[in-house]
C-alpha cells in the first residue's frame, strides 16, 4: 500500500519545522522543559497544535511526591487544532479535544480514536476541560439518584464543583461541605441548596444521608464523608487520593455495621471516557456546564516547572496552561 492521504495546514499556520517544546518529569521535584524536532506523522494519527491544557492535581502530586514512573511526559486535559491528518474525517483545521497522557507540549501526535471533534459552540478552553468533566459524568452516572431527596457533596474543589453543577443541572438538591471560603462561595453561586463549613456539620447529619459523594482526595474528607452515610447508604469516592502514597485508614467496623455501598467513581475504559468527553464538550457548547468558568489562573509553558515543584504553587480552583500565541483570543 502507498502512503496514506494526509491533509496539512498551509505553512503560514502549520508548526512544521518549529522545535516542539514539552514538559518532562524526571523524578521527585524534578521537571524541565525540553525541545525536540518534529517527526513524521504515523499512520492512524493526527498532528495537533496544542492550545490549552488543564493542570491536574494528579500530575503535580505525582512529581511532588515522587510517584513515578520516571521519566514521564504528562498532561491529559488537552485541546487544540489539527494541523496534519491521515484521516479524511479529521481534516487539518479541525478543532478538537484529545485523550492523551503527554499534553504539556506545543505539539502532539494523537491516535484518531482519541480525538473528539468540537461542536462549533464549544470553546477551546472548555474543550481542554472535557476530560475532567467526562470523569464527573461517568462517576455521577454510577449513582442511583432516582429516589434520593438530597445528595451530600464533601469537597468543592474543581471536580467537586463540576459534580455539583451537573447534579444541579439534573434538578438534584445538593448540600456542599467545604472548608475554603472561596470554594463555598462558588458552590453557592453554582446552585448548592446548602453550603456548610465542616465545623457546621451537626450531629443530626451523621449517618443520616442516603448518598454522599467524597471529592476531596484527602483523608479528613474521606473520614467526614463516611460518617455522613446512613445505614445501607452509598459512599461514592470521586476524590483522587494520592497524598501519603494513597494510604488511608477507614473505620471498617462502622462501614460493616451500616452495610455501606462504597463505590469508586473512577473509570479506566477509554471508549467510555471518549463518549463522556463528547457529552462534556456538547454540554459546554450549549452553555449547560462551562468548566472554564472555574479557571482562575492561566500560565505559560515557562511557568510549569515552578508549579510542579511547588515553588510557584497557589490556591487556585483551576489552572490552565495557555499555549496560544500571545494576543490571540479563544474563539468558538
Amino acid at each position: 500500500m502507498g502512503k496514506p492521504l494526509t491533509t496539512t495546514l498551509s505553512s503560514e499556520t502549520s508548526s512544521e519545522h518549529q522545535l516542539i517544546q514539552h514538559l518532562t518529569a524526571f523524578g521527585q521535584g524534578s521537571v524541565r522543559i525540553e525541545q525536540s524536532e518534529p517527526e513524521e506523522l504515523p499512520e492512524g494519527h493526527v498532528r495537533m497544535d496544542v492550545a490549552y491544557v488543564g493542570v491536574c492535581h494528579s500530575d503535580t502530586a505525582m512529581v511532588r511526591e515522587g510517584q513515578g514512573p520516571f521519566p514521564s511526559r504528562l498532561g491529559h486535559e488537552v485541546s487544540g487544532t489539527i494541523t496534519e491528518s491521515t484521516d479524511r474525517g479529521l481534516p487539518a483545521g479541525t478543532r478538537a479535544a484529545a485523550y492523551v497522557t503527554n499534553g504539556y507540549a506545543t505539539e502532539i501526535f494523537v491516535p484518531t480514536d482519541r480525538i473528539i471533534p468540537l461542536h462549533p459552540g464549544c470553546s477551546l478552553i472548555d474543550a481542554a476541560l472535557a476530560e475532567p468533566l467526562a470523569c464527573v459524568i461517568g462517576g455521577i452516572d454510577m449513582l442511583d439518584l432516582a429516589h434520593i431527596p438530597e445528595t451530600v457533596l464533601v469537597g468543592a474543589g474543581f471536580m467537586g464543583l463540576l459534580a455539583l453543577r451537573l447534579l444541579v443541572a439534573q434538578g438534584h438538591r445538593v448540600t456542599v461541605i467545604e472548608p475554603r471560603t472561596v470554594a463555598r462561595d462558588l458552590a453557592s453561586g453554582w446552585g448548592a441548596h446548602r453550603v456548610l463549613h465542616p465545623d457546621e456539620v451537626t450531629e443530626e447529619m451523621t449517618q443520616n444521608n442516603p448518598v454522599v459523594i467524597e471529592a476531596t482526595g484527602a483523608a479528613a474528607g474521606l473520614e467526614l464523608a463516611s460518617k455522613l452515610v446512613q445505614i445501607a447508604g452509598t459512599l461514592g469516592i470521586m476524590g483522587y487520593h494520592q497524598s501519603h502514597q494513597g494510604q488511608r485508614t477507614v473505620d471498617m467496623e462502622s462501614w460493616n455495621y451500616r452495610a455501606l455501598r462504597v463505590l469508586s467513581l473512577h473509570h479506566r475504559n477509554a471508549a467510555d471516557v471518549m463518549r463522556w468527553m463528547d457529552r462534556a464538550q456538547r454540554l459546554s457548547a450549549h452553555r449547560i456546564l462551562s468548566p472554564s468558568e472555574l479557571v482562575d489562573s492561566l500560565v505559560r509553558l515557562c511557568d510549569l516547572p515552578a508549579l510542579f515543584t511547588g515553588t510557584g504553587a497557589h490556591n487556585s480552583i483551576k489552572t490552565i496552561l495557555d499555549l496560544t500565541p500571545v494576543g490571540t483570543k479563544d474563539t468558538e
